[in-house]
């Protein structure tokens, strides 16, 4: 048996049943580590255990997102879009073996990757690929580490939040209402009284509307959430139908309202930007940042404060307190 210096680190070289028996040599970063792995084939052997290297692990990324998403992807909310995102990275990755793939891989991918899409969408690619090393590795069925772990995710600049003044309210609401159907403008109504995403509101079942609140189940975090509303509006609601869905879908319908009434929004944020108009005008009106928080559904307090800005009050202590405001300056 002998260890002896290497170019790379250390290397281990060993036959443990004596001449004649099958010989491993083994390269590590360091002389401890070298020694331990000595001692414990030295033990293996003597115990009459034997050694056997393990295999290496030739499975490609392709096969460990099928597993990841079967061990743990199903239980997302969002579990069918996120196993696609992955596939298409995969894919275009090349599917290299899950062993050989690097930090370095990700890099060069990602700067091809920025020439077609958006930062923030291949900062969505990292989260995802990264948690997909990460639960495999919680579950104990990883043991090569996560190659983006130590990996930044890109620096992205924050949109601007569109939301609707008081004569872009009214204007909307008053087309929403002469139309034929009006689960349009009920849906719009309740997206800008509670703060509601377009999905949470659209789905909203009859056995969900109290006589002074709505709660929404099927939310973006799993979590149910529940809004106080005018007595007015909920008697609206509760007359429509006391079980099953309220609305039809009409996600088409409040494009073509915004295009008729002339508001222009920012690309992507067409029904978002009644949950900003909410937000916005909460804050505006002296609203409590804390509440807004819970009103919103937002798990971090950090999503809610991008809205503090609006408040009347926002940032006055740096007049109050800033070194020149006990001075009299000529």
């Amino acid at each position: 048996m002998a260890i002896k210096k290497t170019k790379t680190g250390w290397q281990v070289d060993i036959q443990p049943g004596g001449r004649g028996f099958k010989r491993y040599r083994k390269s590590f970063k360091t002389k401890a580590e070298a020694k331990r792995f000595e001692l414990k084939v030295s033990e293996r052997v003597a115990s009459g255990e034997g050694y056997e290297p393990p295999r290496k692990d030739h499975r490609r990324l392709s096969e460990l997102v099928e597993l990841w998403y079967r061990h743990h992807g199903t239980s997302l909310k969002a579990s069918r879009e996120r196993v696609r995102s992955l596939r298409k990275t995969v894919e275009a990755l090349g599917d290299p073996i899950a062993l050989s793939f690097s930090t370095q891989d990700w890099a060069e991918y990602r700067t091809e990757r920025l020439e077609e899409v958006a930062p923030i969408t291949v900062n969505h690619e990292h989260t995802y690929l990264k948690a997909v090393f990460s639960e495999r590795e919680r579950l104990g069925l990883w043991e090569h580490g996560n190659p983006l772990a130590r990996m930044r995710l890109l620096r992205v600049e924050e949109t601007e939040m569109a939301f609707l003044d008081d004569d872009q309210i009214v204007q909307l609401l008053h087309y929403l209402k002469g139309l034929p159907n009006r689960d349009c403008y009920f849906i719009t109504l309740l997206c800008l009284t509670t703060g509601a995403r377009w999905s949470e509101a659209e789905t909203l079942r009859g056995e969900n509307v109290g006589s002074d609140r709505v709660t929404y189940a099927g939310t973006k975090s799993g979590k149910s959430r529940t809004i106080p509303i005018p007595l007015h509006l909920a008697g609206q609601l509760r007359k429509r139908r006391r079980i099953g869905r309220l609305f039809v879908t009409s996600y088409k319908t409040f494009g073509k309202a915004v295009q008729e009434t002339g508001i222009e929004l920012p690309s992507g944020q067409l029904t978002h930007a009644l949950r900003h108009t909410f937000a916005s005008h909460f804050m505006m009106n002296g609203g409590n940042i804390l509440v807004l928080q819970r009103i919103l559904g937002h798990q971090s307090l950090t999503m809610t404060m991008r809205y503090a800005h609006f408040a009347p009050n926002h940032l006055e202590d740096a007049v109050k307190f800033n070194p020149l405001a006990s001075l009299t300056l000529g």
